[in-house]
């Protein structure tokens, strides 16, 4: 077996003087060795180095099975003078000259090598224009239980778990570092090579934050829930998450959302602050913004219209929530059928259920009729819980069906945000378009080239065939259609759904049956999110709007979990 020695970090101590005091910090990284030894460095690092100055270098194995003399070391520098040059403790002298040099040790057993490297600052950190980088820990004297939260995140170690990569590489210094940038005398990783500026950090997402530290103004920090700011590192073959986003229905503007975003009794699902104060506030108020008592915007601040991005959902600072996303809190439906249902299953997907979900009830829309007919658009919350479209199409004592794909773990997510890890050949899926995938449905339905392959277990709109269960509904959507029309529905000059909102071209009764009719097609799914929920709705509309159920079709009668289906 093939031993592998590597060292992240080494000890630097500083044996003159130095322009600033100390800061010390431990780091300790575990390398598995043979698989069998472990070996651990320690690190104690200062912020600057003086031109001239002598810097003490060291590696220690503490651990086991490694004792003096096992190893021998050789050191190198890009710059300055290696006074001692092997051994686990050396001496390197720093150039006169300030800039960023890098000092490399080659560690082997005289069969296998490691090889480390560290980069030092010298003289590098005076910032010579404003405002400059700071590090987190001027940051934390204000906003310490938000820097208290973030040291728990990804983002607080994210120089660690590269360094402990085998493709550790500079080039990605820029993304898991502070500050390295293009611009010159800023500071930051790239001018000075110290552990003050390793990690993602606040000034990472924030920019530098000298000036603002000095006149605690919100103008001399940057901030806005522009999706690029993630996107600058989270982009690539790797991890593609903002081009995915882009291509997905969540990048939208105010214009394409019809004005939604700033609209108040809107905006706390379609403008991204709002919603994103929203689902970290009192989420019972489920419609969300201000016309609603719900926190919305603060435009105090004057953040910028956003739409649905990264930040909406995933919280940079907290990582309390898998994948930091904001809430898991049980989702609160509307209203209806003498319910006010709440979901409580459902994983990390009910964060998707906190803005799809049908909003809007039956009742008044059938009696008064409504310009935007049916539930709010994309009820899906509500379709998996089989929960909130008009069940008063049946008799009082028919057994709704129960929830559907909401009892797969992480119920929207699973499917809707599958993930494809990097491979050479078809890089990465992030599955931020959010749209499903037919690979996501292997584990329960085996391999399936379209949905329409989840075939029904019976013929439910009686043409003759069992199909799959999209065909299924479709064919119900059909006859539900034909019924309306039969039934007096004017659609002349205009869509199903705009006849049926409008008094003057639908009846009561058509409209009951239409309510379910619009909740199905609003889902989307064509029946797939709750394939029970969606062919009672239809089959039992269809019933009350003839008298008479679809012709030689297999009828869904009762919860199908614990009853054998029937026919009529």
């Amino acid at each position: 077996m093939t031993k592998r020695i590597a060292f992240a970090f080494f000890c630097v101590i500083l044996l003159a003087f130095v322009a600033c005091e100390p800061e010390e910090k431990i780091v300790e990284v575990e390398v598995i060795v043979d698989n069998t030894l472990y070996v651990t460095v320690s690190a104690d690092m200062v912020d600057n180095i003086v031109q001239g100055t002598t810097v003490t270098l060291y590696a220690v194995d503490s651990v086991a099975n490694i004792t003096p003399g096992d190893l021998t070391y050789s050191w190198f520098s890009s710059d300055g003078d290696m006074l001692v040059a092997e051994g686990d403790t050396v001496q390197w002298r720093a150039p006169d000259e300030a800039g960023s040099y890098t000092v490399t040790v080659h560690a082997t057993d005289g069969t296998n090598i490691g090889i480390g490297t560290i980069n030092l600052g010298v003289e590098v950190f005076a910032a010579t224009v404003d405002p400059y980088f700071v590090g987190d820990g001027t940051c934390a004297g204000c906003h310490s239980s938000t820097h208290t939260a973030w040291a728990e995140t990804g983002h607080a170690h994210a120089w660690s778990s590269l360094m402990s990569n085998d493709y550790a590489a500079s080039y990605c210094y820029p993304c898991h570092s502070v500050g390295f940038d293009d611009v010159s005398g800023n500071s930051g990783y790239d001018e000075a090579p110290i552990l003050k500026f390793v990690n993602v950090q606040c000034e990472s997402c924030h920019g530098p934050g000298s000036t603002h530290a000095t006149s605690l103004s919100p103008a001399d920090i940057a901030y806005d829930y522009d999706a690029a700011s993630c996107g600058s590192c989270h982009e690539g073959s790797h991890h593609p998450y903002l081009s995915e986003w882009e291509d997905s229905p969540h990048n939208y503007s105010a214009e394409s959302a019809h004005g939604a975003p700033v609209n108040g009794g809107c905006e706390g699902c379609h403008e991204g602050v709002a919603a994103a104060r929203r689902l970290e506030g009192d989420l019972s108020v489920f419609f969300g913004g201000a016309a609603y008592g719900s926190p919305a915007r603060d435009d105090t601040l004057a953040y910028p219209i956003a739409g649905i991005t990264c930040q909406v959902c995933h919280d940079s600072h907290d990582a309390t929530n898998p994948g930091q996303i904001r809430t898991v809190a049980d989702v609160q439906l509307v209203d209806a059928n003498g319910e006010t249902p709440i979901i409580t299953d459902g994983g990390v997907g009910k964060l998707c259920m906190q803005c799809h979900h049908a909003r809007r009830a039956a009742e008044s829309q059938i009696e008064n009729g409504y310009a935007h007919f049916g539930p709010h658009a994309n009820p899906q919350a509500d379709f998996m819980a089989a929960k909130s479209a008009y069940h008063g199409v049946a008799d009082a004592s028919f057994a709704w069906t129960g929830p559907s794909h909401l009892n797969v773990q992480n119920s929207c997510k699973t499917c809707h945000i599958n993930m494809v890890e990097y491979n050479p050949t078809d890089g990465a899926i992030t599955g931020h378009t959010f749209e499903p995938t037919v690979e996501a449905c292997a584990n329960c339905h085996g391999t399936i080239t379209s949905f329409d392959e989840i075939m029904a277990l019976e013929d439910f709109d009686g043409d003759g065939t069992v199909e799959g269960v999209q065909s299924e509904v479709g064919g119900l959507l059909h006859l539900l259609e034909a019924a309306f029309v039969a039934n007096g529905l004017d659609t002349t000059g205009t869509s199903y759904m705009g006849a049926l909102g409008d008094t003057l071209r639908s009846t009561y009764v058509v409209r009951e049956a239409g309510y379910n009719y619009a909740f199905v097609e609003d889902d989307k799914s064509m029946g797939v999110h709750n394939p029970d929920y969606a062919i009672q709705l239809l089959q039992q509309s269809y019933f009350h709007l003839t008298g008479a159920m679809p012709a030689n079709a297999y009828i869904l009668e009762g919860d199908v979990m614990t009853t054998e289906y029937s026919v009529k």
